[in-house]
């Protein structure tokens, strides 16, 4: 009895130390897959808060990178220096006959210079009218009219170039047009040359007194430089018609 009881005692020890692993296997594989699977989650959720935040910072600094290069562009292209502003410092005109709208003859040796040294300097005027056809030892008035346009020949040019809105005079006198030039001397065999010279200290190839694209006009008769008396006296001298002309264009420098 003894015996069996000692056995009996170590079966029931034995069996009650064996129970939590072997009394309810079913409980235990669910709880090992809820384990697993909670695991899995919480795997599953980390990977995509890493993604998300590995995201935002790689948006960040494209964004970043983005916004500076596009900055930087902006604030270089908002500070790109000015063209350094650069006077016309010489001009020319070549002069042709029209009849109407139509020039006449062939290749014109009449041809006028004028250079300014310094931006709000004196204009000099140098040239040679020749093969113009112009009466022999005789004085022609000369101007330079408002427009740049032969469209019509030299009647469309306009009036004289006049911004201050002054009556017609000498070069010299106070009360005259930019465009004034006065008259240039025709010798014996009708052409004429006109010396390096200042002619009309208002004129300016530069700012509103410029006379570039406008057109420098020969006439027929002689300029009474607003003196004479006539009805057209103060407005052009009574100078006559319109023999030749040309636009005053831009030269290069040398």
């Amino acid at each position: 009895m003894r015996t069996f009881s000692a056995l009996s005692l170590f079966a029931l020890v034995a069996s009650s130390a064996l129970a939590p692993a072997f009394a309810n296997p079913i409980e235990g594989e669910v709880e090992a897959r809820e384990w697993h699977s909670n695991k899995h989650h919480e795997y599953q959720k980390g990977s995509q808060n890493g993604h998300h935040q590995g995201g935002s910072e790689h948006g960040h600094q494209q964004g970043g990178q983005h916004g500076h290069q596009q900055g930087g562009q902006h604030h270089n292209g908002g500070h790109q220096a000015a063209p350094a502003h650069k006077p016309i410092k010489r001009a020319n005109v070549v002069l042709r006959i029209f009849d109407e709208a139509e020039i006449q003859g062939g290749y014109s040796s009449a041809v006028v210079y004028f250079t300014q040294e310094w931006e709000h300097g004196p204009v000099s005027i140098k040239g040679e009218i020749i093969g113009l056809g112009l009466e022999p030892d005789t004085e022609r008035g000369w101007h330079v009219h408002e427009h740049g346009d032969l469209a019509g020949g030299c009647k469309t040019a306009g009036l004289h170039f006049n911004p201050q809105g002054q009556n017609h005079g000498a070069p010299w006198d106070h009360e005259r047009h930019v465009g004034d030039l006065g008259n240039f001397e025709v010798d014996e065999n009708g052409d004429a040359y006109i010396d390096n010279k200042v002619i009309n200290d208002r004129m300016s190839l530069n700012g509103p007194n410029s006379i570039i694209g406008r057109t420098l006009v020969i006439h027929l008769g002689t300029d009474d430089l607003g003196k004479g008396g006539q009805p057209d006296s103060l407005t052009v001298g009574a100078s006559g018609g319109r023999l030749a002309c040309g636009i005053i264009g831009v030269l290069p420098d040398v």
